[in-house]
């Protein structure tokens, strides 16, 4: 395994869930590490988990649905260790949707924070990326590859997300930039738990995920953050535009009808 020993990496929504995965991951295995949330609170124990193991980090608190925010983050990032090698946007949000679908207020907070975040990231970090010849891995969801009735604002969002890394990779092939997305299914993570507690509560809200997952389990962050850490080493050195589905094998297709009891 290529080791990320020297490499300069970003990953927002850090604080939690995938991102705290993936900022770990990345710091075990040598990178410098700057973590983007909005809790300094969970920020600083995410800074103090990495630096228990030996590594460097950084916290920077952020509203990435800003431009100043996003700007301000690749700045500090740049300040304190001269370079970017590695953009992990993880940053973004889900809301429950009633029968009708989403509010407005929900539409524009879901598209802003996941699609406009991202892009916001991407584009304040590409010019250093230029010269590292970086990577940028992007947090789509099996959500963006097919239909959800229920969330059809998530799922529009996230297919956005995996347009535009698609778009973003075709733009900076040339210019030496790998752009990929990962895709993954359903996770124990913070978000999850929520979405359960305000719709039909923990138990039946994993009792359907597990039904509807081939594998018949829900994944670790740590399951989703390997493969993020895999799109922006050099062992993906061939790799850009793609989708990397880490799904349990959701978004494959439809399953025998006795597996969704």
């Amino acid at each position: 395994m290529t080791s990320l020993r020297s490499r300069v990496a970003i990953i927002t929504g850090g604080t939690s869930g995938i991102g705290r995965a993936a900022a770990v991951l990345m710091a075990k295995d040598g990178a410098q590490v700057v973590v983007s949330g909005r809790s300094s609170e969970r920020g600083a124990e995410v800074v103090a988990q990495i630096e228990q193991i030996g590594g460097q980090a950084l916290f920077v608190a952020a509203d990435l649905c800003r431009a100043a925010d996003a700007d301000r983050l690749i700045a500090r990032c740049v300040e304190r260790f001269g370079t970017i090698d590695i953009l992990v946007n993880c940053g973004g949000v889900n809301a429950k949707e009633g029968l009708d679908g989403p509010t407005e207020e929900d539409w524009d907070l879901i598209f802003a924070a996941n699609v406009k975040g991202t892009w916001l990231c991407c584009r304040a970090a590409l010019p250093f990326l230029i010269k590292s010849h970086g990577a940028i891995v992007n947090l789509g969801s099996n959500s963006g590859m097919v239909g959800v009735a229920g969330s059809p604002s998530y799922a529009a969002s996230k297919a956005a997300v995996i347009n535009l890394t698609k778009s973003l990779a075709l733009a900076y092939a040339d210019q030496g930039v790998r752009i990929n997305a990962v895709c993954p299914g359903p996770v124990e993570t913070p978000m999850i738990y929520a979405s359960w507690e305000r719709g039909v509560g923990e138990a039946e809200g994993r009792r359907l995920a597990q039904a509807m997952c081939p594998v018949g389990r829900l994944a670790s962050p740590i399951e989703v953050a390997g493969a993020i850490r895999f799109l922006a080493s050099s062992e993906a050195s061939f790799i850009t535009g793609s989708t990397l589905s880490v799904d349990g094998g959701k978004s494959s297709g439809i399953m025998r009808p006795d597996r969704y009891a």
